[in-house]
């Protein structure tokens, strides 16, 4: 069977799809987290971990499957690991305890973060610096669908079938992503480095990467919007079902109300990156970030000193703010960190990957331990996350610029 050409758009929505194994695995059970915690008799800190222990394995391997796609190449390597995540969805499926269902997550961790790391690395095997950051644009854009469709089919799945359907959901989705990639990517690096996966080489990859301060720069962008947008992620359920009352069904619309900022970004990184450049785009980006927090951060505070608990768009609305800078911030920050580093880049793709999780974690751990009967602690940590953002632009690669 003939391979995608690397300019078709067919092309585009495999590596969207490829990427989009994390956000799936995130989204799609979201509106089943307060019902996990009744029926595992825990609480919600404890269910949270479901998704921390999720970003911690997919911080972990990141370190490792950059360094393989760089030795063995990125197919491969992207196979094995898109297998790993069917089977282990099937064991989320079948878990008797929280303390399973944590286990299980870590280990479709394990497969799910083989897609973002291999698919920034394609991207960069066939793009330079200005058309790279359109195609993560454009892959953000199809990435986008998945965070808008996801908690709506989980939210029907879950009320219908019960929440052991949307990780049956999960593996299917997979195993046809699997055997897409089996018959249809080729092979994009051509540059494989024999000793890609020694200890001694990887490590001064590594230490080369971090001390490039606008690679430094780039991934703390990367980073803490990133963290702002997990942040809602894991406490947007409680928040939105728990503070403001809507239903699970409607808490999925919601959330894909919110994703429409993303697409909405990343549209416009896709049409004008090429004209203005990385930087410019992500200066809006990061400005978007740190307004959409504040307003949140604000409307949550008067709210709250006000005695009242407001429309569920007081927190959604800033939020549409703060994902369309996520669209734009991302998809910029990644070529313009990937870029300098062509014979590198799965191991610049893993370490920005890791940060980026391990921010996340983090933070999703802090949420999920503040998360009250208001919206504040949410409003907060996502106020912050976009304050960060746009500090280490700032401060960091326009500095090193």
């Amino acid at each position: 069977m003939a391979k995608l050409n690397r300019d078709s758009l067919a092309l585009v929505v495999l590596l969207g799809c490829i990427t989009a194994l994390g956000p799936l695995s995130t989204d799609m059970y979201l509106a089943s987290l307060p019902s996990l915690a009744q029926l595992y008799s825990t609480d919600a800190a404890t269910v949270q971990l479901t998704l921390s222990a999720f970003l911690a394995g997919f911080a972990a391997t990141q370190l490792v499957y950059g360094p393989l796609s760089d030795r063995f190449g990125r197919k491969p390597v992207l196979l094995v690991g898109v297998m790993i995540f069917v089977l282990a969805s099937i064991g989320c499926a079948l878990a008797p305890s929280i303390e399973a269902l944590i286990g299980w997550r870590f280990v479709q961790a394990l497969g799910a973060c083989s897609g973002v790391v291999l698919g920034r690395a394609m991207v960069r095997d066939l793009f330079e610096r200005e058309r790279a950051a359109r195609m993560m644009s454009m892959i953000a854009m199809a990435l986008g669908l998945t965070p808008a469709v996801a908690p709506v089919l989980g939210g029907y799945l879950h009320a219908h079938l019960g929440w052991q359907a949307n990780f049956v959901a999960m593996a299917l989705i997979g195993l046809a992503l699997w055997l897409s990639i089996a018959l249809l990517l080729a092979e994009s690096n051509q540059r494989r480095d024999p000793a890609a996966t020694r200890i001694g080489p990887m490590l001064h990859n590594f230490a080369t990467l971090i001390r490039h301060q606008r690679f430094r720069g780039y991934v703390a962008c990367i980073a803490f919007c990133y963290g702002g947008l997990f942040s809602f992620i894991s406490g947007s359920s409680f928040v939105l079902m728990g503070v403001f009352g809507i239903s699970e069904t409607a808490f999925g619309y919601c959330f894909g109300l919110v994703v429409i900022g993303y697409i909405g970004g990343a549209m416009i990184g896709a049409r004008f990156t090429v004209r203005l450049g990385v930087d410019r785009m992500l200066q809006l980006g990061v400005g978007c970030c740190a307004l959409g927090g504040v307003l949140m951060a604000v409307l949550a505070l008067t709210a709250h000193q006000l005695g009242q608990s407001w429309h569920w768009f007081s927190l959604v609305g800033p939020m549409l703010i703060y994902t369309a800078g996520v669209g734009l911030t991302m998809p910029q920050a990644q070529a313009g960190g990937l870029q300098p580093f062509p014979q590198m880049a799965g191991s610049a793709a893993s370490l920005m990957g890791f940060t980026q999780m391990t921010v996340a974690a983090l933070v999703g751990i802090g949420v999920g331990h503040a998360l009250n009967q208001t919206a504040l602690p949410l409003a907060f940590a996502i106020a912050a996350m976009g304050l960060l953002t746009a500090a280490s632009y700032w401060l960091i690669v326009r500095r090193a610029a």
